[in-house]
């Protein structure tokens, strides 16, 4: 067998490096403040070795807990909403060329603002005072304290401008799949005489297994950081409506300086995503294999 010089494995090293110094190095220096007392506010008791007690204060965190379950409600919420709608939007684009040919360009509007605009944008329009469409709700009735005044309002909110964002997001990607497919099966399926929803229900949806697996994998884990245009928008509030997993942890960092069990709070989202991906990918996979045997 013919061994492979080192010298066509030299370019890789550059890049190497660079991920070790950007990505892995800022990881172990965070699990490392984990084990460490580190707190801005009481610097006396810097850098003391505390094992996982960090860790055991956040287990018994009710404020992160709290968290925990606004960001898995939000998720659960949100994404459902955005795979119905992108679903069937693009079915329903798929089928009708030209509005595929209006509606594809104006997709792309939502995805390539920066969350930070979006959240701006959002803010600005929802004020009961100024905002266009917040003076609409207002005098309406339906939401007199602004979109944003009231924790329930403030939630519904975030989860809208979610959904407007990155719906089209979703519609691309089974819009491109769906293009994709073979015409062979609904040829078929039509000589048979099957209805459209038998189409869908048999043939279309498990073609699109796979691809509906990559999409929540990318979609959840998105959800799950999400961070700049709530904080713009809330900043977690009203009080802690909206304080999502990112928002805490970052207020623990950045806003108490409680650097050690911020570490430790950015430490278990990580495990948390991991897991979660880890998951998904396998079902991915599975999904796949399951298309493969029919």
């Amino acid at each position: 067998m013919r061994k492979t010089s080192w010298g066509a494995y030299q370019w890789l090293v550059p890049m190497l490096l660079f991920l070790f110094v950007i990505e892995l190095w800022p990881f172990l220096v965070m699990l490392d403040q984990s084990v460490h007392y580190l707190s801005y506010t009481q610097p006396t008791k810097n850098g003391a070795f505390i094992g996982l007690d960090n860790y055991r204060k956040a287990v018994h965190d009710d404020d992160l807990f709290h968290s925990v379950s606004v960001t898995l409600l939000y998720m659960l919420i949100a994404l459902p909403i955005e795979f119905l709608l992108g679903l069937a939007l693009a079915v329903l684009i798929s089928s009708h060329m030209i509005l595929k040919r209006i509606v594809m360009p104006l997709l792309l509007i939502p995805m390539i603002l920066a969350p930070v605009v979006v959240g701006l944008v959002a803010r600005l329009n929802l004020n009961a005072d100024f905002g266009l469409l917040g003076i609409m709700l207002r005098e309406l009735g339906i939401a007199p304290e602004g979109m944003l005044g009231t924790p329930l309002n403030a939630f519904i909110t975030i989860i809208a401008v979610d959904v407007w964002q990155w719906t089209p997001f979703l519609i691309m990607i089974f819009l491109a799949a769906i293009l994709g497919m073979p015409r062979e099966p609904f040829e078929a399926a039509l000589v048979e005489g099957a209805g459209r929803w038998q189409i869908f229900r048999r043939i279309m949806l498990p073609l699109l297994g796979p691809v509906m697996g990559v999409a929540l994998l990318l979609r959840l884990t998105d959800a799950f950081k999400i961070f700049d245009q709530v904080f713009i928008m809330t900043g977690g509030g009203p009080g802690v409506a909206t304080e999502l997993l990112t928002i805490f942890a970052y207020k623990v960092n950045f806003v108490y300086w409680n650097l050690g069990y911020g570490s430790a709070v950015v430490s278990l989202l990580f495990f948390i995503s991991f897991v979660l991906t880890f998951v998904l990918m396998k079902l991915t996979a599975r999904l796949g294999g399951g298309v493969v045997a029919r």
